[in-house]
């Protein structure tokens, strides 16, 4: 039993010295970790370090995120008012960022709440899947924009730079905080494309935007887009929207856990990103589904159906922007010390980076244009029978995915439409 602990002890230490990030940071005996993997090739004939550090982790890593993105969604649409988007995607690889900074003493802690392995190969390998996941094209368009800004008294651990850049966690960059708090709002706002005022406090802030715009996979007819109203959760109407109809055969699910129907809608070449939208059925109140929306959403994948004929779906054509201090949603479910505690940030810089604030901006644009044609339009009869289409003529639920990896980009609540436009 002892000799298995020792094992799995040193491929631990081996796993851990493989990505070089920790022995960087916080220096970690190179040689011992080396003498250790050497031990155990001999022993084992590397067998052991393949067992943990060569395995396939897609699963994993999309279990690790969507049980993030769930907390994260849960807090903010609580503090909504039900008309929302933020991007739950970078929020958790910005932290991560600063996970991989901490002091061993509290790292471990860390690495659980943003549900991260311990083990140093597989978290490389769970950076390397999100790394990819934002693919902008002639289909869709993300211009993200992202910043650990630090007061420029701060001096960065070059090492910690140079591995979160590298595997596409975070880059850092410099600002008078505190000398010039007026000069750094300013930068801030134009950053972030915003004319709101930025809080800052702290020795630096993390700044995140997200701008997108992307073409659905089989186009809505233009022909087809008509000016319908948009009713509140009592049934009451609240403005008008523009509706963009199209009748084909979709993949949707009746979800009575959610007290919803949900539609699955392909996005870009060959539906490589995934739009899911959820309106309430009856008269459950979608404010009850946010907190077992995203939750979710492994289920629901695995659940929807492709419907045996086309169906009418209707969603609105919109454009939503929000603005966020995440920090408030992060600690509400207790993601708490890299804001007060110097040793959650100690290898980041010197002295520790403490984030006052961690402010996003997400503008999202939905219009009908799309990579293929739309289908042909034919007036038949619903043979499934009335109320088995697809409307969202009320408030629902949406979020964009990665298709292969599950990740969420961003996601939200629609409810308010422009009673003037």
């Amino acid at each position: 039993m002892r000799l298995s602990l020792l094992l799995l002890a040193v491929c631990v230490a081996r796993c851990v010295h493989g990505l070089g990030t920790l022995d960087d940071i916080i220096g970690i005996p190179g040689k011992l970790a080396d003498h250790a993997g050497g031990l155990l090739h001999g022993l084992l004939g590397g067998n052991a370090n393949r067992n943990v550090c060569d395995r396939n982790v897609y699963q994993d890593y999309s279990k690790a995120v969507t049980s993030f993105h769930h907390k994260l969604y849960t807090s903010v649409a609580a503090r909504s008012n039900d008309h929302f988007v933020f991007s739950p995607y970078t929020v958790w690889l910005s932290l991560s960022a600063l996970a991989e900074g901490a002091d061993p003493s509290v790292q471990r802690q860390i690495f659980a709440s943003l549900y991260l392995p311990e083990e140093n190969c597989i978290r490389k390998k769970f950076y390397e899947i999100a790394a990819n996941v934002e693919q902008s094209g002639r289909d869709v368009i993300f211009d993200r924009r992202r910043i650990l800004l630090l007061d420029e008294d701060l001096r960065v651990n070059p090492a910690w730079g140079q591995t979160v850049k590298a595997l596409g966690l975070l880059k850092a960059g410099f600002a008078s905080i505190k000398n010039n708090p007026r000069q750094t709002v300013q930068r801030a706002r134009k950053f972030i494309g915003t004319q709101a005022n930025i809080p800052l406090s702290g020795n630096s802030v993390i700044l995140d935007a997200l701008e997108y715009q992307g073409l659905w996979t089989t186009a809505f007819p233009e022909a087809d887009i008509q000016r319908q109203p948009f009713y509140n959760e009592h049934g009451l109407i609240v403005g008008n929207v523009d509706m963009m109809h199209i009748r084909k055969r979709v993949r949707l699910m009746q979800a009575p856990f959610l007290g919803a129907r949900v539609v699955e809608l392909p996005v870009g070449v060959d539906g490589r990103y995934t739009m899911l939208i959820a309106v309430g059925t009856g008269n459950n109140v979608l404010r009850n589904a946010m907190a077992m929306f995203m939750g979710s959403i492994l289920e629901i994948f695995s659940l929807l159906q492709m419907s045996l004929v086309p169906l009418d779906v209707a969603v609105p054509r919109f454009s939503i922007s929000s603005e966020f201090d995440i920090r408030a949603a992060l600690e509400d479910f207790g993601v708490k010390s890299f804001w007060r505690d110097p040793l959650a940030t100690k290898y980041i810089s010197e002295p520790s980076a403490l984030p006052g604030n961690f402010i996003q901006r997400v503008l999202v644009s939905v219009d009908s244009q799309g990579v293929e044609p739309p289908p042909q339009r034919r007036y038949v009869n619903n043979i499934i029978g009335r109320g088995q289409d697809f409307i969202a003529n009320r408030p629902f639920l949406f979020a964009l995915f990665d298709t292969a990896t599950k990740t969420c980009i961003y996601a939200g609540a629609y409810s308010k439409p422009n009673p003037s436009g």
